[in-house]
C-alpha cells in the first residue's frame, strides 16, 4: 500500500501550481537533489519522474532556462557598463573566433571537433553493435555487419 502510494505521489507534481513551483525552484538556483528535498523524494526519483514524465523535465529546464537569461542580461549589463572581466568573459564565450585563448587555428579547432563527432559517432555504432548481437545471440558476424552496414548506408541517406 504504501509503495503503491509513492508510486502515483508525482501525479500531484503534474498540477499546473505545482509545476509552476519545481520551475520557480530551478530558476532560484535550487539544484534537482535540493528540489527532490523539497519535494520529499530521493534525487533517483526526481530524475526517474523527469524522464517519465515529461511535464516535469520541462518545468525544470523552463526554469533553468529563465536563471540563465537573468544572469546573461545581467552579464551583459556588467560588460556594457565597463566591468573589463564581464567584457572579457562575454567575448571569450560569444566571439570565440576572434577571442579563444586555445593556441590551436581555427582550422585546427575544426578537426578537433570533427574527430570528437566522429568519436561519438563510433561509439553509437559499436553500442548498437553489441544491441543487435545480443539480440541475435548466435547467429554469424557477418550477419551482424550486413545489419549494421545497412543501418549506417540509411542513416547516411537520411542526413543528406
Amino acid at each position: 500500500m504504501l509503495l503503491a502510494m509513492a508510486r502515483a505521489m508525482y501525479k500531484e507534481w503534474l498540477d499546473k501550481d505545482k509545476l509552476v513551483l519545481l520551475q520557480g525552484w530551478k530558476r532560484d538556483g535550487l539544484t534537482d537533489a535540493e528540489i527532490a528535498h523539497n519535494m520529499g523524494i530521493s534525487i533517483n526519483t526526481l530524475n526517474k519522474w523527469k524522464r517519465e514524465h515529461v511535464q516535469i523535465g520541462q518545468a525544470l529546464k523552463r526554469g533553468r532556462d529563465e536563471i540563465n537569461i537573468i544572469v546573461e542580461n545581467a552579464l551583459l549589463k556588467k560588460a556594457l557598463s565597463g566591468n573589463t572581466t564581464a567584457m572579457i568573459f562575454f567575448l571569450k564565450n560569444n566571439w570565440r573566433d576572434k577571442y579563444n585563448d586555445s593556441q590551436l587555428s581555427k582550422e585546427e579547432r575544426e578537426l578537433v571537433l570533427a574527430k570528437i563527432r566522429s568519436t561519438k559517432a563510433e561509439a553509437r555504432i559499436k553500442e548498437a553493435k553489441a544491441v543487435v548481437a545480443e539480440r541475435l545471440g548466435n547467429e554469424s558476424d557477418d550477419k551482424l555487419d550486413e545489419l549494421m552496414d545497412k543501418l549506417i548506408k540509411a542513416s547516411e541517406k537520411s542526413q543528406e
